[in-house]
């Protein structure tokens, strides 16, 4: 994908299909620093255990990204 196509999903509850196949889901960050060519992207969600600390997932450029699916009804994408 480009930054073009992932840049309305920032900031909103999304479930990511990576280019190795992983499949991961949480709030869309991003960070507009990018001295290097690319993008970076963070999907952030709620701790795996009680008490836990949030999972991060950081991205390397939207070209990371094979597909983007809205999640904000999905409770478990949810920061």
């Amino acid at each position: 994908m480009t930054d073009e196509e992932v840049a309305p999903y920032v900031g909103k509850a999304v479930r990511v299909t990576l280019a190795d196949g992983r499949v991961i889901a949480g709030t869309l960050h991003a960070d507009d620093d990018q001295g290097h060519g690319h993008g970076h992207y963070a999907v952030v969600s709620d701790p795996i255990r009680e008490g836990g600390h949030k999972v991060q997932e950081v991205l390397h450029g939207a070209e990371s990204i094979t597909q983007i699916d809205d999640a904000s009804r999905d409770p478990a994408a949810q920061e």
